[in-house]
């Protein structure tokens, strides 16, 4: 190796030497550091942290082994100026700066370098690019155990205070959809209480219960209330259909009993066989309405859901039925009435053709008004002499 090498290895070294000491500096100056140092640690915290705190104390041990190696080498070279330094001189040098020139112990050795049956003794010497290696793994690890923790402190206040604000959140919820789910709340509450509490002696630990144990609880009461919530609103969305139903089928009932009733006054001679359902009917409908909401009133939600989808299908089907009971009978009222209009404008017809004074057609039209006016009416025959009376009308035009 040449003066220039060597001279070049040992100003290589010596930058190593400063960004080294800057780094270990900056690590044991940061805030959590400090606090890790003056905090009786317990838990996965203490089991982390107490070996990253020991490897950052073994690392400025083995600093001060690299710096002592560099004073040896640099002492040697200023021994002597350059056009008189030796060849075994620089040997000297060389084998400080590369060779196994750093003993150092089986504790500070790192693990990869250990064999199965060393012992705690000296070794016999580690050259000080591997010790710079081994430093290097050493601080990493380190280093990233601390932010760890650092990373931990910083967010478990505002994670623990959401966390009792969701409790407190879900609390009001249950109580407000009456469930039990208060008391179990509670507990959780408790338990976030007493994390809080471990959070500057175990900040990972409590950071792991935390994911493992308080977030899904929550999720998982969470997700039952919601469920819950939205059966109650489905609930109350399908009692109010079923109100409005029910209010529906009474007012149509209403109509269809009057059309009934007014057709079986005002005609006769039809086909319109179906009744109007009775008042029993329409009773029960409204008492079996009334039973479920009852049963929700006992907070029986998902059989209440199931009994309303029944009751909605089946007076669904009654109203259609009674629907068509209606249209029927109104038809047959506004049959007869359709009549007499148009008899009345084939007679205003038959006077502008000059045929009023037709003794056939006026022995019709005088029919037909006598049953289209009498109560009931025979619809099938008024409706004949209506059609005869046109039908003349038009063969005499």
């Amino acid at each position: 190796m040449t003066i220039d090498a060597v001279d070049q290895l040992l100003a290589d070294w010596k930058h190593k030497l400063q960004v080294i000491n800057q780094n270990l500096l900056d690590l044991q100056d940061l805030p959590t550091y400090q606090r890790l140092t003056m905090v009786n640690l317990t838990g996965i915290t203490a089991q982390k942290v107490t070996p990253a705190l020991e490897a950052i104390n073994n690392l400025f041990q083995n600093f001060d082994l690299l710096v002592e190696m560099i004073d040896r080498a640099s002492r040697l070279r200023q021994q002597r100026p350059n056009f008189l330094i030796t060849t075994q001189q620089l040997a000297e040098i060389k084998q400080i700066l590369t060779g196994t020139s750093i003993q150092i112990s089986v504790a500070q050795t790192p693990l990869a370098q250990r064999g199965l049956l060393s012992k705690n003794e000296l070794v016999d010497a580690i050259t000080p690019i591997q010790l710079l290696e081994a430093m290097k793994l050493s601080f990493s690890s380190a280093r990233d155990v601390v932010i760890e923790v650092d990373a931990a402190w910083t967010k478990l206040d505002t994670t623990l205070a959401e966390l009792q604000k969701k409790v407190i959140s879900l609390e009001q919820l249950a109580s407000s959809l009456g469930q039990n789910s208060i008391n179990e709340l509670t507990q959780i509450r408790k338990v976030i209480t007493s994390l809080g509490e471990r959070v500057e002696q175990d900040p990972l630990g409590v950071s792991i219960d935390i994911e493992e144990q308080v977030q899904p609880y929550i999720i998982q009461v969470k997700t039952a209330l919601d469920k819950i919530l939205k059966q109650q609103v489905e609930v109350r969305e399908k009692m109010s259909t079923a109100q409005k139903m029910l209010e529906q089928l009474q007012e149509l009932q209403e109509k269809t009993v009057i059309a009934f009733t007014e057709s079986q006054a005002k005609v006769t001679d039809h086909s319109v066989l179906q009744q109007p359902l009775t008042q029993l009917e329409i009773d029960a409908l409204s008492q079996w309405l009334l039973r479920l909401k009852t049963k929700l009133t006992e907070g029986l939600v998902a059989p209440v859901i199931v009994g309303l989808d029944n009751w909605t299908r089946k007076v669904a089907e009654v109203l259609s039925a009674t629907q068509q009971v209606y249209i029927a009978h109104n038809n047959l009222i506004q049959t007869r009435q359709e009549l007499r209009g148009r008899l009345d404008a084939l007679q205003a017809k038959a006077l502008a053709r000059g045929l009023a004074e037709d003794p056939t057609l006026t022995n019709l039209a005088e029919q037909a008004k006598l049953l289209l006016y009498q109560r009931p009416t025979p619809l099938n025959q008024a409706n004949a002499l209506v059609a005869e009376y046109e039908k003349r009308l038009n063969n005499r035009s």
